[in-house]
């Protein structure tokens, strides 16, 4: 895990080179490096953060044996040892993962990227050919930006460095609209930021000296489209899905530093815990860090201490506290470079910190399993959908049934949720409740065009388009960025291994009646990772609400907020109508039954980072 950056074309000078490197020191602690060719067009910067490899060979920015490639690299490429024994002919003069990806370069060109699994976004600087050619991996796990700036093209790992080297930040009024109206935002190429671009999950990037070109190497939708017919055996697939989550674990926990975890006592983190617990030497342990907020109704420690009993693990529980939040907030702000998502976000500050005060550089979180098998709630509202529209309605009862004793939840509530999932289109939370306040626009604002066009819908349902749309565009993305900058905050590298490509091309395999089976959400996963959990962690119902937001929104910082609102700088900028503003808000903390409060987060965030950034 690194940071990397960029300038190539012709007018730019060596200090913006070395302020990009400077700005994302806090990405790779342990080394940085410089390369400017010859002729001054194009130049290349890194931090090192060491995980494989400690060795000064591993040193970036990295050449090729003959000194005609030059490589800046940013993640982990799992299988590089694999590689490597297939491409045994190559002169390797380090034990790195980034050397493997020069080999690869050289022998298969652009298409190196589809033999990868990891995590990755590197630049290769091509002498040869001269052009600049960028990948990002296939799920956007690694960041990378870029601008372009006459005939010069820059990039990086993080904002900030393009805004080092002199790019002037400007607000971006399409993403502003697409975050205020739809909720949405990571779900295109285009950022807050006025001409900063994000290189798409999937997707190759080449420069050339004066044209950029744009392709992708992975398509999720395109996969999906063209894929078999789902098998609907509810047995065949178990062994299969059970090795694929062993071969991740086992490939994930590849590192010369020590390894730890991410912990919440939910399904997915506890499922990877106790898969890694199996492959750890004996006498091993693992490091997991558990965020705790000091109210029992949202506090992991519970669930968290029913998951480690049996295993080889050392609990650290990590609190945060009102004291802590505007000053971890708007720290945290400065990391995330865009919206993030609320107090949920920000106990991953003192987690992160905790592991890097614990030496842990390495850290696993068990991201991905609700959009791989089906976990996020509303979904059983698009299952409902797919099923009505095929005229099973007596399925649909009986799903109804199995989901209602499988959660304790009376029948008549569970069709309610499903109407309201279903009248959300999507732009729900967890629970289908809407997170949406348009009507406090300005009608001026109301009327600007955002940037959100409809998402690809590959499939003829609504349950499987949902989750491709979670992976691609909209859940998944913020969260990746969201991990990524916390844990880099401190220097520490951040895992996903449910986030395999080939978990996830296998999850699109299975049938929807199988990610619901028995009324249960992410059965596939429950089964696969069987009795290595108890049956009381295993069989757990997935919580709705898991931070006291509401609850600190309404009671201890309701003041605090009353006087940002007046303050606000989206009032100030014609973004929203202040009297809506805080009317809103004083209805929602005279009612309790208003119980989504990210609508009161997302002022207060695009304040903030207005207020970090300061665009024009």
């Amino acid at each position: 895990m690194c940071g990397i950056s960029g300038i190539v074309g012709k007018g730019w000078e060596r200090g913006q080179l070395e302020a990009m490197v400077s700005i994302q020191r806090h990405r790779g602690p342990d080394d940085d490096g410089i390369y400017i060719d010859a002729s001054g067009t194009v130049g290349l910067g890194h931090n090192r953060l060491s995980i494989i490899d400690l060795s000064p060979a591993g040193h970036q920015p990295m050449s090729n044996h003959d000194g005609t490639l030059w490589i800046v690299f940013n993640g982990e490429i799992y299988n590089y040892l694999e590689l490597r024994a297939e491409l045994s002919e190559y002169p390797y003069r380090t034990q790195s993962d980034t050397e493997v990806i020069l080999a690869a370069y050289e022998q298969w060109g652009e298409d190196c990227a589809k033999h990868f699994v990891g995590m990755f976004a590197f630049a290769i600087w091509d002498e040869r050919q001269q052009k600049l050619f960028c990948v990002r991996d296939r799920l956007g796990i690694k960041p990378f930006y870029y601008a372009q700036v006459g005939d010069r093209f820059m990039f990086a790992s993080e904002i900030k460095a393009l805004l080092e080297a002199g790019y002037s930040a400007r607000a971006n009024d399409g993403a502003i609209y697409d975050y205020l109206v739809h909720g949405l935002y990571d779900h295109t190429a285009e950022t807050f930021f006025d001409g900063i671009m994000a290189l798409e999950p999937g997707h190759t990037l080449t420069w050339d000296l004066q044209n950029i070109t744009v392709r992708p190497y992975w398509d999720l939708t395109d996969m999906v489209l063209n894929r078999p017919e789902p098998n609907e055996s509810p047995y065949d697939w178990r062994d299969h899905l059970e090795a694929l989550l062993i071969d991740a674990a086992r490939l994930h926990l590849r590192s010369d530093v020590p390894v730890g975890i991410h912990l919440t006592g939910g399904l997915d983190s506890s499922a990877l815990l106790a898969l890694l617990d199996d492959l750890m030497p004996n006498g091993g342990q693992i490091q997991a860090f558990t965020g705790i907020y000091g109210d029992h109704r949202y506090d992991e420690a519970t669930f968290s201490a029913e998951v480690t009993r049996s295993l080889q693990v050392g609990l650290n529980e990590c609190p945060i506290g009102l004291d802590q939040l505007w000053d971890v907030a708007a720290r945290t702000q400065w990391h995330q470079e865009q919206p993030f998502g609320g107090v949920a976000t920000l106990v991953y500050w003192n987690m992160d910190a905790c592991a890097r005060q614990k030496h842990i550089t390495v850290l696993l979180e068990g991201q991905g399993g609700d959009e791989l098998f089906g976990g996020y709630a509303y979904y059983v509202g698009n299952y409902a959908s797919d099923l009505e529209r095929a005229g099973q309605s007596e399925r649909l009862a009986r799903f109804v049934d199995k989901y209602s004793a499988a959660h304790n939840i009376q029948r008549e509530r569970i069709w309610k949720r499903i109407r309201q999932m279903q009248s959300n289109h999507g732009a729900g939370y967890q629970d289908g409740s809407s997170y949406l306040r348009p009507d406090c626009l300005t009608e001026t604002f109301r009327a600007t065009d955002g940037i959100m066009s409809a998402f690809p819908q590959p499939s003829s349902s609504t349950f499987t388009n949902a989750r491709v749309r979670d992976l691609r565009y909209t859940k998944l993305p913020r969260v990746l960025r969201f991990n990524d900058r916390m844990s880099m905050a401190f220097g520490c590298e951040l895992r996903v291994p449910f986030l395999d490509h080939r978990l996830v091309e296998f999850s699109f395999t299975l049938p929807n009646s199988l990610l619901l089976y028995q009324g249960l959400p992410k059965w596939p996963l429950r089964a696969a990772v069987g009795t290595r959990l108890s049956d009381r962690v295993r069989f757990a119902p997935k919580r709705d609400v898991v931070t006291p937001q509401r609850e600190w929104f309404r009671g201890a910082l309701r003041a605090d907020i009353q006087t940002r609102l007046a303050h606000s700088e989206l009032a100030r900028r014609g973004y929203v109508d202040a009297a809506s503003v805080r009317q809103a808000f004083s209805d929602f903390c005279a009612d309790e039954s208003l119980v989504n409060s990210l609508f009161i987060w997302q002022w207060l965030n695009l304040d903030l980072w207005f207020e970090v950034f300061r665009p024009s």
